[in-house]
């Protein structure tokens, strides 16, 4: 029998198991190997987790996680049944039916469910998303109200996941880019609302200089100093923001290119385009140089991965 500590693990990173929530005390947990009511799921999507929980009236209480980006997350609950509420960096939220509320693993924070709840949470990794866990402090303990909006595009997305989570398994690959790329908009949205009040400048240029890669990732020219002179920044600025999250713009433009082909390799409704046609449209010129860095990056040619991926059964 897993306790309430248990419960707290699985809220506060981005690695689950399958367990049954129970309301036999405050969060406990009770494994079992078959899926039945009450399963806790979790799933992978590139760097991406998706979690479905349910139990029984539950508190959890975490002093904080703080670690490097990569094992610390940025988590956002879409409560299915009952409520959830949040307290963290001096505010409470209280998040029900398809409202979304986001917390960040690596502070102070409690959860509490007051009543029998359902929910699906979707676990970010610090760096996927250009923010540091200070900046996130733009975030926590605030609901998006899921009826508008990009809110309303991330509420549906995971009340979707949790519905036809079977199915979604078989499409990993090419969900994890849609989930990472909704989330960024969902942020985005938030901090440039709160950047005026706040002088959130390097937040919100990290999110928008993310976003601009992502939208020219076919054009070839796309390198860090046409990106620095789009932002009217200097490639040396540029390169300090992004290495406060351990990478470089030159390696996140060229890991978010093979991040994509790998989605587009995986789709069955590209299987007509050939690998030198999938790397194009990433902005890799040269099918050898694709090759080369898609084996770097994946252990594997893209040849060899579009041929051992299964078809997806939700895009049938």
């Amino acid at each position: 029998m897993l306790r309430a500590n248990e419960l707290s693990r699985q809220l506060s990173t981005g690695h689950t198991g399958r367990g049954v929530l129970t309301d036999s005390g405050p969060g406990a947990v009770a494994e079992h190997d078959e899926e039945r009511g009450g399963t806790t799921v979790s799933r992978r999507f590139g760097d991406v987790w998706i979690c479905v929980m349910e139990g029984g009236p539950s508190q959890v209480f975490r002093p904080g996680r703080p670690g490097p980006a990569d094992e610390t997350y940025l988590r956002v609950l879409r409560p299915l049944v009952g409520e959830v509420h949040v307290e963290q960096d001096g505010r409470q939220a209280v998040a029900c039916d398809s409202r979304l509320v986001c917390y960040d693993s690596s502070r102070r924070h409690r959860i509490t469910m007051p009543e029998d709840f359902r929910m699906v949470t979707l676990a970010l990794p610090h760096r996927s998303i250009g923010l540091t866990p200070k900046e996130s402090e733009l975030l926590t303990a605030r609901v998006w109200h899921g009826s508008q909006g990009v809110g309303a595009l991330m509420s549906e997305l995971l009340a979707g996941l949790e519905r036809y989570g079977e199915e979604v398994d078989t499409a990993i690959d090419l969900l994890g880019g849609s989930v990472a790329g909704l989330a960024g908009a969902l942020f985005a949205e938030r901090i440039r609302g709160a950047a005026a009040a706040t002088g959130a400048g390097r937040q919100t240029l990290m999110v928008n200089v993310q976003a601009f890669i992502r939208e020219n990732l076919a054009v070839p020219e796309l390198s860090p100093v046409a990106v620095a002179q789009q932002h009217n920044v200097s490639l040396r600025y540029l390169q300090k923001i992004f290495n406060e999250h351990n990478t470089s713009p030159a390696r996140w433009i060229r890991d978010e290119r093979l991040a994509r082909c790998r989605s587009e390799l995986a789709d069955p409704g590209l299987v007509h385009l050939s690998i030198a046609a999938i790397g194009e449209r990433s902005g890799f010129y040269g099918a050898s140089h694709f090759s080369r860095l898609f084996r770097d990056r994946y252990g594997v040619t893209p040849r060899d991965y579009r041929k051992n991926t299964r078809p997806s059964a939700l895009t049938a």
